[in-house]
């Protein structure tokens, strides 16, 4: 798995109000995997490694109950790949807050 493997991943999320993935819509600042090192069978040969995934992006909305269904959104999706172990997500507030509830 590869740093552009999480980024195709995160095509399959959406900003509910702009029905756009959030990678077209510019929001993801970077993603990028770390080997996880406290992962279950970390040291038994023939395991295939697990990572954390780490994701910044820019909120969509000023709205916390849409940026937490993002949020949720994108753990979910990480969630069914399995060399994924977990997710860390830092999100920055919106840039336009005032903007942000139109398509």
């Amino acid at each position: 798995m590869t740093d552009a493997d999480l980024v195709n991943a995160l095509h399959d999320c959406y900003d509910t109000l702009q029905q756009r993935d959030i990678v077209d819509l510019g929001l993801i600042q970077s993603a990028t995997l770390a080997r996880d090192v406290e992962a279950p069978g970390t040291n038994i040969r023939g395991v295939p490694p697990r990572y954390v995934a780490r994701i910044t992006l820019r909120a969509p909305s000023s709205d916390d109950t849409r940026n937490a269904q993002l949020r949720a959104q994108i753990e979910n999706r990480l969630a069914g790949l399995p060399e994924i172990s977990r997710t860390e997500i830092e999100m920055l507030p919106a840039l336009f807050p005032i903007l942000s509830g139109r398509p």
